[in-house]
């Protein structure tokens, strides 16, 4: 079955300001982690300030998540970009990769650190097991996962949702306490701060929010509150 096209609207909305901070996430899944962090840039971020930008496989010809796939993705964009585009990208622009372990080979994930660091300004976050782990960070600690595998991470989230009466996604889960819940829960997991890699049960997404919510609107109502 042909893979959903994804709209190029996310670039071509004119809140996306030439001179804003321009974020590009490059997924290995295109569904809950875009709308997540898609969501976060709506509820969050001033447009003129900073914007996140999404890279699909729709938006090259590369096809494939595996860390090396996610790679030659990126590489491609900057070099291609779709015609369309209203924001061009440029090697000078933020590059994040968003993915799982998954059953990647590992050197895969060292072909894509090194790539990030031949960059200007890139970096990879990878959540272990799943995107899932940063999500449950959420709603609960660390020692309450009990489940070994992807797939019984994602069950677990959705019962713990389900227990919470969450109405929606991602929107129950980007009101701005919550996030910061899940980053000081998930900074307490991440025993390894000096590997790129996270533990098991633990997620370095939490740096890239950190670092997302430098440019969002309450951070900056927070500075100004302090200037005045």
């Amino acid at each position: 079955m042909e893979r959903k096209r994804h709209s190029l609207a996310d670039y071509n909305k004119p809140e996306a300001f030439e001179d804003a901070t321009k974020f590009f996430i490059i997924y290995e899944g295109e569904k809950k982690e875009p709308a997540y962090f898609g969501a976060f840039n709506v509820q969050h971020l001033d447009p003129r300030s900073a914007c996140v930008l999404h890279i699909f496989e729709s938006d090259t010809e590369v096809v494939g998540s595996q860390p090396k796939k996610l790679m030659e993705r990126a590489e491609s964009f900057i070099n291609n970009p779709p015609k369309n585009l209203r924001v061009t990208p440029s090697k000078e622009d933020k590059f994040r990769f968003v993915l799982d372990v998954a059953d990647h080979p590992d050197e895969q994930f060292g072909e894509l650190k090194n790539y990030c660091d031949s960059l200007p300004d890139a970096d990879l976050y990878i959540s272990n097991y799943c995107f899932e782990v940063w999500l449950w960070f959420h709603l609960d600690e660390q020692a309450n996962i009990l489940c070994a595998n992807s797939s019984d991470m994602k069950t677990a989230l959705g019962n713990k949702h389900t227990e919470q009466k969450l109405k929606n996604y991602p929107k129950s889960y980007l009101e701005i306490e919550r996030i910061n819940d899940a980053i000081v829960r998930a900074e307490v997991a991440d025993t390894n701060k000096e590997n790129y890699f996270p533990v098991e049960k633990a997620t370095k997404v939490y740096l890239l929010m950190k670092e997302l919510l430098e440019y969002s609107i309450e951070n900056n109502r927070v500075k100004g509150a302090e200037i005045l």
